[in-house]
């Protein structure tokens, strides 16, 4: 070969590259950057794989299952790198952690996704919902919170709910969440109204198009209106919460999100804030009818209660007593000795009172007062002086401070028996407490303080 020859057949490497790449042609089976691994394709591979996988566990429950492969994410899969591909499985392990009730942990990773993502609308809902959760978990006992760790939860919930709705001001369920939180545990409706209110409102500000996308709010939108009816009703709005009810019930037609039972007994005790009895007791009526169970506490209770207003105290007893003994609570006994006393059956007023005392811990006072008042009723002071100062005390104890009507039934029980120094002090403590209670004003009089 002569050195021309030579020359000739030899290409630089820079021109075999280019006339190389004049011949590429990609379709759907091959592409050029196929030809050469890229490692971030691998980890991205395996992100996908591992997501799959967690996924499948989640869908069949497997809680422990899948924390037992994947968490904690640095000891389980030390080859996931990078805090941002960490970030999807902590996510996961978070959820599964909260399904189980292992809330602090799951906290703690969510926090770590916040630490890499602070503006994730996602991390921000989630972290949200698992300190809610651990406090309706609380509530029903399942775990304990402390008085301090209590409340440092309800501000976390609080914190995450904000961010969460300042990221997606046009959300549903982040709104509904926040008002549960203020009316379920906080116990404070006035709180909870204005975000019941939003949470509808955005819904219904949706296009078709947007709730088609947003499909999965939808359930949230119709608790909302529940709750929104209640929450009207527990501040004296009748009227707007018997409105908002029927808008829940037209919203969940066919689908019962909400159950029948809870909508009709809903109606019910609207109505019956009304004064419309009959209508109370129709619609009480139905919701029995809808329960596939036992007839529920609540339900009877109202229903026996409505039938009072209606000076139909059998009916009442009739009804109440479809509700087993064992599953007769404080509450449901009060309505009992009512339709007992409505009977002028005082004797077994007296013994359901008492094994309604023996039965409550938070609300013993309105059972020992009510004794004192059938004691009253038949001139027996001393024993109705007994009963109101054991309210008073018990009050006191409790809740740290007097009960009015324990000082009023006191006072009166005292006057009766010759006791007036110690009525007119006690007319004086009540008036101090509270200076438009009912009836203090010919209290006082018979005080001589009038």
């Amino acid at each position: 070969m002569n050195a021309s020859q030579s020359k000739s057949s030899v290409v630089p490497f820079q021109s075999q590259q280019k006339d190389q790449s004049l011949r590429i042609a990609e379709d759907e089976f091959l592409s050029l950057k196929d030809l050469v691994p890229v490692h971030h394709d691998a980890a991205a591979r395996q992100l996908a794989r591992i997501s799959a996988e967690i996924g499948e566990l989640t869908r069949e429950n497997r809680w422990a299952d899948a924390l037992a492969l994947f968490h904690p994410v640095e000891e389980k899969l030390p080859e996931i790198a990078t805090d941002e591909m960490r970030v999807r499985i902590r996510e996961k392990n978070a959820f599964a952690l909260g399904q189980i009730k292992r809330f602090d942990e799951a906290m703690a990773e969510l926090k770590k996704c916040l630490a890499v993502e602070p503006d994730n609308f996602f991390h921000h809902s989630s972290l949200a919902y698992t300190a809610y959760n651990s406090l309706y978990a609380a509530r029903n006992r399942e775990i304990f919170l402390s008085g301090n760790i209590r409340k440092e939860r309800i501000e976390t919930a609080h914190r995450h709910f904000k961010a969460a709705q300042a990221l997606r001001p046009d959300g549903v369920t982040n709104f509904y969440r926040e008002g549960m939180l203020w009316k379920q545990i906080e116990d404070k409706v006035e709180k909870a109204l204005p975000l019941f209110h939003k949470a509808v409102s955005n819904w219904e500000a949706c296009t078709e198009d947007e709730r088609e996308r947003r499909h999965q709010e939808r359930k949230n939108y119709v608790k909302s209106l529940y709750q929104l009816a209640g929450s009207l009703l527990e501040t004296g709005k009748a009227m707007k919460s018997l409105d908002a009810l029927k808008k829940c019930m037209t919203a969940d037609e066919g689908t019962d999100l909400v159950s029948l039972v809870h909508k009709y007994f809903a109606l019910g005790k609207i109505h019956y804030q009304l004064n419309r009895n009959a209508e109370a007791r129709d619609a009480l009526l139905f919701a029995l009818q809808c329960q596939a169970g036992p007839a529920p506490d609540y339900v009877c209770e109202l229903l026996g209660r409505t039938y009072l207003s209606m000076e139909a105290p059998e009916k009442a007893l009739e009804v109440l007593g479809k509700v087993p003994e064992k599953h007769r609570r404080a509450y449901f006994l009060w309505t009992i000795a009512d339709a007992q006393c409505a009977l002028k059956n005082f004797e077994a007023a007296r013994k359901t009172l008492a094994w309604a005392t023996e039965r409550d811990t938070r609300a013993k006072h309105k059972s020992l007062l009510r004794l004192a008042k059938i004691e009253y009723v038949h001139g027996r002071f001393e024993a109705a002086l007994e009963h109101a100062k054991s309210a008073d005390a018990f009050f006191r104890k409790t809740w740290g401070n007097a009960c009015a009507d324990a000082l009023f039934w006191q006072a009166a029980a005292s006057l009766h028996l010759g006791q007036k120094d110690a009525a007119r002090g006690l007319a004086e403590e009540l008036r101090t407490h509270a200076p438009f209670y009912p009836k203090l004003e010919r209290l006082l009089t018979a005080t001589g303080q009038g």
